[in-house]
């Protein structure tokens, strides 16, 4: 049962790059558990044979989960097409999976001379586990840190390869393991089970069953043969050279399996055979680090670099000194808005001011405000995000204590608990924080209760000022519970999205937007921006000279809703997780839409 719930795990999260987590667990407990009975209550060979059939499909998931992702994909339906490769994939090694554990269980009691009770819980039992494991798997297989520190993670890649072995490799040890008891089962058997009477005479005449057997051992003789023939255009990990598609403008430069899925650095090229009717939806020269399904960020690069003619500013540069240009997208631009906040009547320092970001993406905001020299913390789950923003998207080197590669829930906690038992003045409290958790089509549901922002506000200055991100509909659960959780804690919101659109088009579309919060009772309201804002960045002006545009009425968010206090998000009542769902299936067909197949399928 651990080993079925094992293997679960790691075909999940090997399909996360290309479905997205939400997506993929959309109906995976009615096939978890339709395989489980069946598996109980069906047609299954004997066995040693289902030893040998449970081995072949599991070692060939790695090759057959990715092209039967890969062709469903095209459906342009993530929740059909990742149900159908459940269905292929998964489907047949659970239920071959369950009937092994009931052929156990049977040969137990013939054994003991008994009758227990445990083929009666099988079908709980099984799917429960595979249902309810996977938290104790990533654990000890993807976030446990093994006894490295931030420090260390942070100071060296290395680590990554010894952290966060190949869940490919995994699998094929549990399907070799299933290999090696069918080759050993008949020593077993043989040393168990005394030779029976005439059976001498009848050796030599070769069963039926037995011809069986050598069919499943030629499989398996073959096997590896056609797992290498088929095996998919998947970049090694870790890398040692960057990786160039070899009929594609497509370069991966680094990718890496990691806490929150594969994380992945890439950049398009530019190429003479680039086909004329989608040079202008996918442009040549961008640079992007997506994790699962979805874009942390993004720059443009190479001759799309370019400043403000007025400014003289140098653009930024990566690790080995390549240019950068801004971001691909304005909602990573709107995010530094916050700083526009008139402060002129708060309790804001200019020049000492403290910032808090829970979420690094591609570190654009960061990078914005540790270069304006504001003291800046970073909150950010996978060690292998920071990395990334590090080496190819210019973040500069942060102070170790400035960084936390943690659950921003539990960093928030014993900040919060610190303050109160010492107790922090306003100047040591954070000014300025930026949430953008948003990824892979979902959003932690945790990370956005009433409990989260209190035990926030706590460390934050009471004249200090939040900004949320979040993609989605205006219109939405999500969105409103949203509104009205901040509203709860903060008192005070003003949201602004990052589209180009008029204002009757923004309920009905899928869009980012940020939502901007203050504890303090003083107007919350934006300067006009200065020149000093941009850095040389034309996005800057653009966003910040629009911030007026750019606002959202509130009762397009509220709609009919007249009690607020039953949208309020509480730990005890969360129903993030499921009001996300459908919005993270539109999610899915954007990100397809921004970037070409080929960008997702490679990785």
């Amino acid at each position: 049962m651990a080993l079925n719930s094992l293997v679960t795990f790691l075909y999940t999260r090997s399909l996360d790059p290309l479905y997205g987590g939400l997506a993929v667990k959309f109906h995976l407990d009615k096939i978890v558990w339709t395989a489980t009975i069946m598996g109980a209550f069906g047609p299954v060979p004997s066995l040693r044979p289902s030893l040998a059939i449970l081995g072949g499909l599991v070692t060939s998931i790695p090759v057959s989960f990715y092209w039967t992702a890969v062709y469903t994909g095209k459906t342009d339906n993530p929740v059909l097409g990742s149900t159908v490769t459940h269905l292929v994939v998964l489907f047949p090694v659970i239920y071959i999976g369950v009937s092994l554990v009931k052929h156990i269980t049977v040969e137990f009691d013939a054994y003991t001379s008994g009758s227990s009770t445990a083929r009666y819980t099988i079908i709980p039992a099984c799917a429960t586990s595979i249902t309810e494991f996977p938290v104790i798997w990533s654990y000890l297989l993807e976030s446990y840190r093994f006894g490295f520190s931030d420090s260390e993670i942070v100071s060296g890649e290395n680590v990554f390869p010894y952290v966060y072995a190949q869940r490919v490799f995994k699998l094929y040890i549990i399907g070799g393991i299933f290999v090696a008891l069918y080759c050993t089962l008949p020593a077993f058997t043989s040393w168990s089970s005394p030779p029976k009477q005439g059976d001498k005479e009848n050796e030599d005449l070769p069963s039926t069953s037995s011809r069986r057997l050598y069919g499943l051992e030629l499989i398996l003789v073959i096997l590896p043969v056609l797992q290498w023939c088929l095996s998919p255009p998947l970049v090694p990990k870790p890398m040692r050279e960057p990786y160039t598609h070899p009929t594609f403008p497509l370069r991966i430069l680094s990718s890496v399996s990691s806490v929150t899925g594969v994380v992945v650095v890439g950049e398009s090229l530019p190429s003479d055979s680039w086909v004329s009717d989608t040079s202008k939806r996918y442009s040549p020269t961008v640079r992007y680090l997506r994790a699962s399904h979805s874009l942390l960020g993004g720059v443009w690069i190479g001759n799309q670099v370019s400043t403000r003619d007025n400014t003289g500013s140098a653009p930024l540069l990566d690790a080995k000194g390549t240019p950068l240009g801004e971001p691909i997208f304005q909602a990573f631009v709107l995010q530094e808005a916050v700083r526009l906040v008139d402060t002129s009547d708060r309790e804001i320092e200019t020049g000492r001011e403290k910032a808090l970001f829970i979420g690094l993406g591609a570190g654009a905001a960061v990078t914005s405000f540790a270069m304006r020299n504001i003291d800046t913390t970073v909150i950010e789950i996978d060690p292998a995000v920071y990395n990334a923003s590090r080496q190819y998207f210019g973040l500069p080197d942060l102070r170790s204590d400035r960084v936390f590669l943690q659950d921003a829930r539990v960093v928030v906690s014993e900040k919060r608990r610190a303050a109160l038992q010492s107790g922090i003045p306003n100047a040591e409290r954070y000014d300025y924080v930026v949430h953008d958790c948003f990824t892979g089509g979902g959003m932690p549901p945790h990370l956005f209760t009433l409990q989260f922002w209190e035990d926030l506000k706590v460390i934050m200055n009471p004249d200090g000022v939040v900004a949320v991100n979040l993609a989605g509909k205006i219109n939405s659960n999500p969105a409103k519970a949203i509104l009205f959780t901040l509203q709860k804690s903060f008192g005070q919101c003003r949201v602004l999205h990052a589209d180009e659109l008029d204002q009757p088009d923004l309920a009905n579309t899928f869009l980012n937007l940020v939502f901007f919060c203050s504890p303090s009772t003083k107007p919350l309201s934006f300067r006009s921006p200065r020149e000093t804002d941009y850095a040389g960045s034309h996005s800057r002006a653009k966003v910040f000279n629009t911030l007026r545009e750019r606002e959202v009425d509130l009762k397009l968010i509220r709609g009919d809703a007249k009690d607020g206090e039953t949208w309020v998000l509480r730990d005890t009542n969360n129903r993030l997780v499921d009001w996300q769902r459908s919005e993270a299936l539109d999610h899915w067909r954007i990100m397809r839409s921004v970037f070409p197949e080929l960008v997702w399928v490679t990785y």
